[in-house]
């Protein structure tokens, strides 16, 4: 059973992890901002889980399920894309801001902090993720009777999905490279609505992030089979991360 599983796939959390370290040591050694800043983002960005954890655990079953009954499949997929963006765009943005403020109220936020922010927020979730996906292939491919422990569906599922083509490692990397831009330039957004006082900086952030999350629910609507679905999947988020980047241009002058 586990000649079905491909070991290269593997390659897919190492990549997602080097993404995480190497954007954090190239902009720790570009601008030499402090060890600090990645690691407010990264607590932020633990915060932000830990309360949508709490939902997920409390109302968003509630939510779905009501949904579901009211509107159907369809429907119950658009409220899941609404109530995921929305959530993920107040708490994500709203705890940064509400970070920033604390911070700005000691000395002003520089635009080197506010991308270091951004990347160890962003660095943390691509790093986690890589180890886990790591650590899960290579569990099984180490202890194959660990899928003896898992219905029939269940497992077929996991079996498929362990036995893709090698090129899906790479739109799993680029989804994390394009997540870090788009997750620096919302941070890089809050904290020019804490330098500025301005709020359309604050909202374009929430709404940014909304945007970003409120497509994944949506994303199985439009997967297909292959490996050329992989990466047209990952075509929103590449488009957001390039927006990302030159938003981040465009404000760098705000910190100035």
């Amino acid at each position: 059973m586990v000649d079905v599983v491909n070991p290269f796939l593997m390659l897919a959390g190492i990549g997602m992890m080097a993404v995480a370290v190497i954007a954090v040591v190239w902009w720790n050694r570009k601008t030499c901002v402090s060890w600090k800043w990645f690691g407010f983002g990264a607590l932020v960005w633990i915060a932000a889980i830990a309360l949508k954890l709490a939902m997920d655990f409390t109302i968003t079953g509630s939510i779905t399920g009501a949904s579901f009954d009211a509107f159907g499949l369809l429907g119950a997929t658009a409220v899941a894309a609404i109530y995921v963006g929305l959530r993920t765009g107040f708490l994500e943005s709203g705890l940064s801001y509400l970070f920033g403020k604390k911070k700005a109220g000691k000395s002003r936020i520089s635009f080197n902090e506010a991308i270091a922010f951004g990347i160890g927020f962003g660095a943390v979730e691509a790093f986690l993720l890589g180890l886990g996906s790591f650590l899960n292939i290579l569990a099984i491919c180490m202890y194959p009777q660990l899928l003896d422990s898992l219905d029939m569906v269940s497992k077929d599922m996991l079996l498929s999905s362990l036995g893709q083509n090698t090129l899906v490692v790479v739109p799993a990397v680029i989804e994390r490279v394009a997540a870090i831009f788009i997750h620096t330039f919302a941070a890089v957004l809050v904290f020019a609505s804490v330098n500025t006082k301005k709020s359309k900086y604050i909202w374009g952030s929430v709404a940014y992030k909304s945007v970003t999350d409120g497509i994944v629910p949506l994303l199985p609507l439009l997967a297909g089979a292959g490996i050329i679905s992989s990466f047209a999947m990952e075509v929103p988020f590449v488009v957001l991360a390039a927006i990302g980047y030159f938003g981040i241009m465009d404000l760098k002058k705000r910190f100035s």
